[in-house]
């Protein structure tokens, strides 16, 4: 019986991670979440930003396979240095200190790329990190401590850098999360326009059920050591997107407003897609 750890279980990743996984009888699932699991008899409430605890956890459990997806995208930087760093360190040092074999996939972001010009597309594993947000910079610290258990502790971990994720539940903080939102409020009619800002840019989608199924391929099949990219490969308009989203509510762009909306600690890049050429080849 393989035993499975998801981290983050309860978050929008995390859930539809746990159900797919669910469906597998030789696996054994236990699931972490900062707030206790009540529906899951192997689910468990464990701050990864406690070193102790989660050892403990982990010493008990003894997993051979940890699915890190717990993380934070505030773009605060102590927010999430502790949720993107110091979590995944306490979890590495962890299955070290209760020497157990143990596979780790982390998750990565196209926001460590960060500036990447029109013609670095599509961008490969390759590419310098050059993160030019809060979150893109911790996730990139994150990249680095995984190449430094790797080389140094000849640990099992692999790297799914996933672009950006689609679905409905998405969090609110995200283009299609905010998109959802207000379309929600505007059928209600608590809003009179849905505003959003710049939509000139390029981004790669990929839908929340294929980015699941990527990470179970790289899990099982990734290189030790390694980072995938994780998108579609296929750059699309983010007013494009955004009317392909209206139609399923049988709106059209004449209820949207685009206004200036500015984000702090963050510099917007105008065209960025994934060349997943590595984990086309883990499928195939």
């Amino acid at each position: 019986m393989n035993k499975v750890l998801v981290t983050g279980a309860l978050g929008f990743t995390g859930q539809h991670l746990v159900q797919y996984l669910n469906k597998d009888r030789d696996i054994q699932l236990y699931c972490i979440h900062r707030n206790l699991i009540t529906e899951n008899p192997n689910g468990f409430s464990c701050n990864l930003a406690d070193e102790y605890s989660i050892y403990k956890l982990i010493e008990e459990i003894k997993p051979n396979q940890i699915y890190h997806l717990a993380g934070s995208f505030s773009n605060e930087y102590h927010t999430d240095y502790l949720n993107n760093v110091t979590s995944t360190r306490n979890i590495l040092e962890s299955i070290l200190k209760a020497n157990i074999s143990c596979r780790v996939l982390l998750i990565g972001s196209a926001a460590e790329y960060g500036l990447v010009k029109d013609d670095e597309n599509h961008v490969k594993e390759t590419h310098s990190l050059n993160p030019v947000s809060i979150y893109g910079l911790t996730k990139a610290y994150q990249s680095h401590m995984m190449n430094f258990y790797y080389h140094v502790h000849g640990m099992d971990i692999v790297m799914a850098r996933t672009f950006n994720l689609m679905g409905k539940g998405i969090s609110k903080k995200l283009f299609i999360g905010r998109v959802y939102q207000q379309i929600e409020e505007y059928k209600q009619g608590l809003i009179k326009k849905i505003i959003l800002g710049d939509l000139s840019s390029y981004r790669d989608y990929i839908s929340i059920e294929q980015a699941i199924k990527s990470y179970q391929i790289i899990m099982n099949h990734g290189i030790s050591g390694e980072v995938y990219n994780v998108g579609s490969g296929f750059p699309i308009r983010l007013d494009i997107l955004l009317e392909q989203i209206l139609q399923e509510f049988n709106l059209n762009l004449d209820v949207v407003e685009i206004k200036g909306i500015s984000q702090p600690n963050k510099l917007n890049i105008r065209n960025i897609y994934a060349d997943i050429t590595k984990l086309q080849s883990l499928a195939w």
